[in-house]
């Protein structure tokens, strides 16, 4: 009994040190020495870097494959030296420049270097990066010209060097045969919309231009890709018309193209765009009539139109015997959008009456009406937008009295019916609305599912309400 009990338990033990040994080897092998070139433009790399974990953390290990943010792959089936493909080190506090070093890991598929506080310009050496799918250089405080650093990025699919101080001319960016997202917001690029964007990627997804300094028309947009989902061109110097081109983006989900100088009225082709979710054109120079499409926009979440020059009269039968005239507030409410979250048409439709009756707005959380100078009282049908959080009907004609049953609107938390011609006593019920006081609001949320600064400033009098500007709400509201 002892010898055969002997004999297991060294089976066992043999059994426990072959697979030590094995896990062993099998680890190490897996732990391949970096390429040197790789090592010494990493390490060129961090030495470019005045703060941040890695410029210590790196200088342990010459084997750069385990190094923070770094991905290795044996991209030569079975070489010693595994390649660098991937950098991914956002939001690290890296300050210093990008080492021209960086080019010259030419296995390199993904480069993200986002939302630190790197300076100085793009070095052209990472035009040698032909591998490179991913480039994510976006919130930093790069500068200087592009200068034909990124024209060598024949396989890229992703490019964002959003929300830097990067300057160019537009024409020096485009050939990306492979482009899929496309981010150059909050930058200094000059000239005119490029064509070659979009004519030379059939799989373009997200064109985002917003924010820098561009002109001229936005004819270039026929080349682009029928499959875009994602269009913004906000805050530029465009003028001219929409492009008839632009209503055969079926895909199209967001089409924002506030703050800038495009006018003419809106095509009634609007109604082609069928997946739209997101339109926004305010601070333009539109005029005419918001055409009747509403019907077809089924999936509309976020409606902004207001400081424009659109108006709302036309006549339209909708009963045998009688015809009405309307706003175009009262298309969309008789559309049924029931997926609108957010409706802004501030400074549009001036002096028409407000409507009487609505239905179908369910989803809606921001209502705004205000500077239109319309006329009215406050509508009922108002407490059946039960998740309404902001309502502002400010600067209008509005009369009569503050309704009662605006204290029973649980979630609204931003109210202004300042400047009309409303009268009576300030309803006790208001001292019932619970998000007015409520401390677990989370309405940050609506705020950044919005996109859009919601608090602005419309008091025409230094003295306004105390609440005139984002600055001045409490906390949890801003």
């Amino acid at each position: 009994m002892v010898t055969l009990g002997f004999i297991p338990m060294t089976f066992l033990k043999c059994l426990f040190l072959a697979c030590y040994l094995a896990s062993s080897l099998g680890l190490n092998s897996s732990i391949q020495p970096c390429d040197p070139n790789d090592l010494l433009a990493l390490r060129e790399f961090a030495g470019k870097l005045t703060n941040g974990s890695i410029i210590t953390a790196w200088h342990k290990t010459s084997i750069c494959c385990t190094w923070d943010g770094v991905v290795c792959e044996n991209v030569n089936n079975g070489t010693v030296a595994s390649r660098v493909t991937q950098l991914i080190l956002p939001s690290r506090s890296l300050k210093g420049l990008i080492s021209r070093s960086l080019g010259q890991l030419d296995q390199l598929k993904l480069l993200n270097l986002s939302l630190n506080h790197l300076e100085g310009g793009l070095p052209a050496e990472l035009s040698n990066l032909t591998h490179l799918e991913v480039l994510d250089l976006s919130n930093n405080m790069l500068s200087g010209p592009v200068s034909g650093a990124l024209s060598g990025l024949k396989s890229i699919k992703v490019l964002n060097i959003s929300s830097n101080s990067i300057q160019g001319n537009l024409s020096e960016l485009g050939g990306f045969p492979h482009l899929v997202v496309f981010n150059i917001s909050n930058n200094s690029f000059t000239g005119q919309f490029n064509p070659q964007i979009c004519s030379s990627s059939n799989e373009a997804q997200i064109l985002d231009i917003s924010w820098n300094r561009l002109t001229g028309s936005l004819e270039g947009l026929d080349n682009c890709s029928r499959s875009l989902q994602q269009l913004h061109l906000d805050y530029n110097s465009f003028a001219g018309h929409l492009p008839e081109s632009l209503y055969s983006f079926s895909a199209l989900e967001q089409l924002s193209v506030s703050g800038n100088s495009l006018s003419g009225p809106i095509s009634k082709e609007l109604s082609k765009l069928s997946s739209l979710k997101t339109l926004v054109i305010f601070g333009n120079q539109f005029f005419g009539e918001l055409p009747n499409v509403f019907g077809n926009l089924r999936r509309l979440e976020l409606l902004v139109a207001h400081a424009n020059m659109l108006s709302g009269h036309c006549l339209q039968p909708w009963h045998s015997a009688q015809i009405f005239e309307f706003l175009i507030f009262e298309t969309i409410l008789y559309q049924q959008c029931k997926n609108l979250t957010t409706l802004i048409l501030t400074k549009n439709f001036l002096g028409e009456e407000i409507p009487k009756n609505g239905s179908g707005f369910e989803s809606l959380m921001v209502l705004a009406l205000g500077n239109c100078a319309l006329k009215g009282q406050i509508p009922v049908w108002l407490l059946s937008c039960r998740k309404l959080q902001v309502l502002d009907l400010s600067w209008n004609q509005l009369d009569g009295s503050i309704p009662p049953w605006i204290g029973q609107m649980e979630n609204l938390f931003y109210l202004d019916f300042s400047n009309n011609s409303l009268t009576g006593e300030i309803p006790k019920s208001l001292t019932e609305l619970k998000s007015f006081v409520s401390t677990n609001c989370s309405h940050s949320n609506l705020i950044a599912s919005a996109g859009i600064p919601l608090f602005v400033k419309r008091n025409k009098s230094a003295s306004g309400l105390q609440y005139n500007q984002a600055s001045n709400f409490p906390l949890q509201y801003t």
